[in-house]
C-alpha cells in the first residue's frame, strides 16, 4: 500500500471493488444489485455533499443501472443535475422519481424524499421560467413538512429519530418560504 493510500485511503476505483466484493460475499441474486445500487448511491450522496457533483452523477447514473427505479437514487440524481444547472436531465429524474416513491414503505423516509423531490421539481421549473409549475412543487414540497410534523405528532417518528430531522426541516421550510415569496403569480 502507498504512503497516500495509508493516508487518505484507497482511490474511488479501488474502493467501490473492495465494497463490492463485500457484497458479491454476503448477498445472492437480484440482493446483489440493489446492495450494490445502494453503495453507489450513498457514496454518490457523499459526493454531493462535498459538491463534487459530476462524480455524483456518475455513481447515481451507474445505481440505475442495478436498480433503475430506485426512488431515493432518482432524488439524488434530479438534485445533482440541479446543481449542475442541467434543468432538463434534473425534472426527468424527479418525474420518473414520482412513480417509484410509492416503492418505500416507511411513511417517514418516504415524506423526506417526496418534500426533497418536490423541492428539487420547484427550483427547477423556476430556473426553466415556469413559475407556475415552481410555485406548484414548492408548495406541495411545504405541504409534506407539515405532513411530517404530523407523523411525529402520532408517534411514527421517534425521538432520535426526530432531533436528527427537526433542524434541517425547519431549514427547508424556511428555504421554501422564501422561494415561494420570490415567486410572484397569480394564485
Amino acid at each position: 500500500m502507498g504512503i497516500f493510500s495509508k493516508l487518505f485511503g484507497p482511490d474511488a476505483g479501488t474502493e467501490k471493488k473492495i465494497a463490492f466484493e463485500e457484497i458479491e460475499r454476503k448477498f445472492a441474486g437480484e440482493d446483489v444489485k440493489k446492495a450494490k445500487a445502494a453503495w453507489l448511491t450513498m457514496r454518490g450522496n457523499d459526493y454531493a455533499m462535498r459538491r463534487r457533483f459530476d462524480d455524483a452523477i456518475k455513481d447515481f447514473q451507474e445505481a440505475l443501472e442495478y436498480e433503475p427505479d430506485r426512488p431515493t437514487t432518482l432524488v439524488s440524481l434530479g438534485g445533482a443535475y440541479n446543481h449542475k444547472k442541467n434543468w432538463a436531465n434534473g425534472i426527468a429524474a424527479l418525474e420518473k422519481a414520482k412513480s417509484a416513491l410509492s416503492s418505500i414503505e416507511n411513511d417517514f423516509l418516504r415524506a423526506i424524499q417526496e418534500h426533497n423531490m418536490y423541492y428539487e421539481l420547484g427550483n427547477a421549473h423556476f430556473f426553466t421560467g415556469d413559475k407556475k409549475q415552481a410555485f406548484q412543487n414548492l408548495r406541495t414540497s411545504l405541504d409534506i413538512i407539515d405532513r411530517i410534523e404530523k407523523l411525529r405528532e402520532g408517534g411514527a417518528i421517534n425521538d432520535e429519530e426526530w432531533a436528527a430531522i427537526q433542524g434541517t426541516l425547519a431549514h427547508m421550510a424556511r428555504d421554501t418560504k422564501g422561494m415561494l415569496k420570490f415567486i410572484n403569480i397569480d394564485r
